[in-house]
């Protein structure tokens, strides 16, 4: 395990050149070792072999030499002759010795009548058979070979039957010349095992450094510089097919590349080529001499394979950067809010128009709640829809969204799909602002119902005009007929002062439906807000009202008749007053926006609930008792304001909010000479 674990630390840190020379440096040494030791070994075996036949064939001649002295009894000769085998070469130890073992005769006289400590000749006493062995004699390595001597039927006349052998001569060959001999083998063996390995490999190395590895590293560079965004590199040399062939075809694709070969360009303008696409042309390319001449091996034509690869790669990446830089831009210049969120409602991405109505900066707002920047009147809105449309994949769309971004209120309308993202599923939402649009058709409709509640109140006020002139007649001769302190006239009275209020609701209804023929007079807007002051200064310190006024100098004047707009201002003054019993505060003031005066009336009165704000300007609607308002004051004040091109815009806060209550009437008048501006 410990060699595997090095092993792949070494394919870590080696390069493929070193990698595959140390393995076939690994696999030649294994192989030739294995070669080597198995010739060593099978030379070693059979030099061991020949000594063992060397040994075997000296004891037998040994054995036959005292054969027949033996026989005749002639022991002396017996003694001659082992004396003389002892001096043989290699010959160590030659001894005849008796079924007790002790030597009875010796080829060193010395040696008899002693006992061999040999374990050979006690294991062939004891069992009667051949037993060869090496031991140590006298600190030598001798190879023993003991033979029994049997005792056969010439033996009988001197040694009797019975006995199974006589003795047994030990003949003892020094081994170590032998040793010498097999360590020499074995020396010349590794020596030319190495020099071979060494050899081999080197000129395997040279090969593989050249027809693998370096063309592999080649190609590897080659990777790297594309994976790097640098085609420059070069594979060998880059064929010219406008040189090669003396082509002056500059308008043709292929002409001056030399990043690419031609034949991966489409519509080339070769003239036995096709000028198709790769790879149909390619089959028509390889009979080209240009194809011939390029073409080498493997790693030329993956090489090739590889730049065109590139070539390919960045066709398709200017193609989608092209692509990506037109819907960017789309999104950026849209209109719309259009952002991403993720699951967990975090903020992805925002576009421009996003940035200009929040006002937050993308890449502050990037891992933000998007409750965080958007306030929804349901705080779980947002988390609801978000499940739906990834549980379901469909498109929600929220006509009439309201929501509020900084200080503003907003009605959108939003669009919500599921889509991919860097962070895996994530919703896109295109949301538009029709806040504007909304207020328009608002006002449209308001409109639509001003005028049509105006010419149902003209038929009405001159319906009962009539009758009641007639009432008021008859009131005022029946007056004459009774004294002042009478019941009957102050009855009449009454009737006189009551038939007074339908006449001026009558007046009032017929300039309601009036106010719709257009007007071209101009007037001085400060001159009339000051005339209608002087009116009420009065009324106002009556009902202890402090007034502060912030009237610009120098005000242009403005599209409108004077006697109108005082009307419209008295209106909005006498409704401030009443909202403030007990007194308060009442602020007039008057300054320029554009090509727009704008004259606001702001008291600290009890303020305008909020479901009575889309009613304010309906005829006939009022909060006040019965008999002290008609409804039609600011009703008729709008459609003066509207016929001479402009708006009344309201800002109220009541106690109810935790807030300073209080009503602002901001009536805003197109300067004279301007556009209509609404």
């Amino acid at each position: 395990m410990a060699f595997l674990e090095k092993l792949r630390f070494s394919s870590r840190v080696a390069s493929l050149t070193v990698r595959v020379i140390l393995g076939a440096s690994v696999i030649l040494f294994v192989v030739m070792g294995l070669f080597t030791y198995h010739d060593m070994v099978t030379r070693t075996t059979f030099h061991f072999e020949k000594q063992e036949e060397r040994a075997f064939e000296i004891a037998d001649t040994v054995m036959r030499s005292i054969e027949y002295p033996m026989l005749d009894g002639e022991m002396e000769a017996v003694q001659v002759n082992l004396e003389r085998l002892n001096t043989l070469k290699d010959v160590t130890v030659v001894n005849l010795f008796d079924t007790t073992g002790t030597i009875r005769y010796s080829g060193l006289s010395e040696n008899i009548g002693g006992l061999d400590s040999s374990e050979a000749t006690k294991e062939a006493l004891r069992t009667s058979s051949l037993v060869k062995g090496l031991e140590l004699w006298r600190e030598e390595k001798v190879l023993y070979h003991a033979m029994p001597i049997p005792n056969e039927q010439i033996c009988y006349k001197c040694h009797g039957a019975e006995k199974k052998i006589l003795g047994v001569l030990t003949v003892g060959i020094n081994w170590a010349p032998i040793e010498e001999r097999i360590a020499a083998i074995r020396n010349r063996e590794i020596t030319l095992g190495m020099v071979s390995i060494i050899v081999v490999g080197f000129f395997l190395t040279l090969f593989l450094t050249k027809y693998i590895t370096r063309p592999i590293s080649t190609v590897t560079r080659l990777a790297d510089a594309i994976s790097r965004g640098k085609p420059g590199f070069e594979f060998g040399r880059m064929l010219k097919c406008w040189e090669k062939e003396k082509c002056d075809k500059n308008d043709c694709p292929a002409y001056g590349k030399t990043d690419i070969m031609c034949w991966y360009v489409d519509g080339t303008l070769c003239k036995a080529q096709p000028s198709g696409k790769f790879p149909e042309k390619l089959d028509m390319c390889r009979k080209c001499s240009v194809y011939k001449t390029h073409v080498g091996d493997e790693m030329v034509r993956l090489a090739d394979s590889f730049k065109h690869m590139l070539y390919k790669l960045k066709a398709s990446e200017e193609e989608l950067k092209r692509s990506e830089e037109l819907y960017r831009s789309l999104i950026e210049s849209a209109d719309d809010m259009i952002y991403t969120i993720d699951k967990d409602c975090n903020i992805l991405s925002v576009n421009q128009y996003w940035v200009q109505l929040t006002g937050c900066k993308a890449d502050e707002v990037a891992g933000k709640k998007v409750t965080d920047v958007i306030e929804y009147s349901n705080p779980d809105y947002i988390r609801t829809i978000v499940k739906r449309v990834l549980a379901s994949s469909e498109t929600i769309s929220s006509p009439e969204e309201q929501v509020r971004i900084g200080n503003r209120e907003y009605c959108l309308d939003t669009k919500y799909k599921a889509v991919m993202s860097d962070v895996g599923a994530a919703v896109l939402i295109i949301a538009r602002d029709i806040t504007e649009h909304k207020k328009m058709e608002d006002q449209l409709f308001h409109t639509e119902k001003l005028a049509s509640l105006g010419s149902l109140s003209a038929g009405v006020a001159h319906e009962i005009n009539n009758p009641v002139a007639v009432m008021l007649g008859f009131t005022e001769l029946l007056l004459d007929k009774f004294p002042e302190n009478s019941k009957e006239h102050e009855m009449l009275k009454t009737i006189e002062r009551q038939g007074n209020n339908c006449r001026r609701i009558v007046e009032n209804l017929l300039a309601f439906s009036r106010i719709r023929h257009k007007a071209t007079a101009d007037t001085d807007i400060a001159d009339d807000l000051q005339r209608v002051i002087n009116v009420v200064m009065n009324t106002l310190l009556t009902k202890k009202v402090d007034l502060r006024t912030d009237i610009k100098e120098d005000l242009p004047k403005v599209r409108g008749d004077g006697q109108q707009l005082e009307q419209v201002f008295l209106n909005i003054i006498t409704n401030a007053v009443a909202s403030m019993q007990g007194g308060g505060t009442l602020t007039i003031s008057a300054h320029r926006s554009h090509d727009m005066v704008h004259a606001s009336f702001t008291d600290t009165g009890h303020g305008i609930p909020q479901e009575n704000m889309d009613k304010i300007f309906e005829p006939f609607f009022t909060t006040k008792e019965v008999g002290k308002g008609t409804g039609l004051g600011l009703s008729v004040s709008y459609g003066i304001v509207k016929k001479f091109g402009g708006d009344i815009r309201i800002k109220s806060q009541t106690r109810e909010e935790d807030k300073e209550p209080g009503t602002t009437f901001t009536v805003r008048l197109p300067i004279a000479g301007a556009g209509n501006r609404k």
